[in-house]
């Protein structure tokens, strides 16, 4: 065969033995792994789930705040998802949530003074065990290629994405 082409998949020995099912399936468990070890680690040295972290990234980055929709296309939430998330950050007090000035349906998140510490805290452990867990494992040239490769493959699927509900 050449280069690119694949066999056709016609029998469960097919499926099994795809080489593109098999590399797709590496990926998922290593993220699925890496996502258990770090975001334990995370949630036990900062009490912040990892989700919660991204949202506290997405909105440092945001300092006027964004709106509730933008939240949950960007962590890939269900607006119910997301608002039970931004309801429990709002409790422990990491965001507030206020109606938009310019459009009074949208509710606009912001980050508070104990979250932007609390981020700044969480981020310092996260870098450590990032730097345990995949940059000490893996050589920076080949970790460059596997984020880039991934970061490429993550904005294909955002666009691919249907609308969440």
């Amino acid at each position: 065969m050449a280069a690119g082409e694949h066999r056709r998949i016609d029998t469960v020995a097919d499926a099994v033995e795809d080489e593109r099912i098999q590399a797709f399936g590496v990926v998922l468990t290593a993220v699925s792994r890496l996502e258990r070890l770090l975001g334990s680690v995370m949630e036990h040295e900062s009490g912040l789930s990892h989700p919660m972290f991204e949202v506290l990234l997405l909105l440092a980055a945001k300092p006027d705040g964004a709106p509730m929709g933008d939240l949950s296309r960007r962590l890939v939430l269900t607006s119910g998802g997301a608002t039970r998330l931004i309801d429990r950050m709002i409790e422990a007090g990491l965001v507030c949530r206020d109606r938009s000035a310019e459009d009074r349906r949208v509710h606009v998140v912001t980050l508070t003074g104990a979250g932007s510490a609390k981020l700044v805290e969480a981020a310092r452990r996260h870098a450590d065990e990032l730097d345990r867990h995949v940059f000490g494992v893996l050589r920076p040239e080949r970790a460059a290629a596997v984020v880039s490769g991934l970061d490429e493959l993550g904005a294909h699927a955002l666009e691919a994405l249907p609308p969440l509900g």
